[in-house]
C-alpha cells in the first residue's frame, strides 16, 4: 500500500487514469471469478456433491516407497537409509555391508 500512496502522490493525470482503468479491468475480473465459484458451488450443492467428491482419489506422488536397506544405531537412535541419493551422515565412513538389513 506504501507504493501505491508514493505512486499516486507522484504520478501525472494520465498514469492515474491509466491506473484507474486497469484497477477497474482487475476488480471486474475477480468479480467475475468469484461468481463462477459461486455458481460452481451450487451446482455441487444442488447435486448433492462436495469438491472432495470431485477430486476422488488424486495421488500427489505416484512413486513407490522404497525399503530401507541399511539400518544403524548410533547414539540410541536407529537411522535408516535406502541407499539412493546423498549418503547420510550417520552412514559416512562406515562399511555397508555390516549395516544391510
Amino acid at each position: 500500500m506504501r507504493e501505491i500512496k508514493s505512486f499516486i502522490k507522484s504520478a501525472s493525470f494520465a498514469d492515474l487514469n491509466k491506473a484507474l482503468e486497469l484497477i477497474s479491468e482487475a476488480i471486474e475480473s475477480q468479480r467475475e471469478q468469484e461468481k463462477a465459484k459461486e455458481e460452481v458451488l451450487a451446482i455441487l450443492k444442488e447435486k448433492g456433491l462436495t469438491l472432495d467428491d470431485l477430486m476422488g482419489s488424486v495421488t500427489v506422488d505416484k512413486r513407490s516407497k522404497v525399503e530401507p536397506k541399511y539400518r544403524i544405531v548410533v547414539d540410541g537412535q536407529t537411522h535408516e537409509w535406502t541407499g539412493r541419493g546423498k549418503t547420510p551422515k550417520a552412514f559416512q565412513g562406515i562399511k555397508l555391508e555390516d549395516h544391510l538389513i
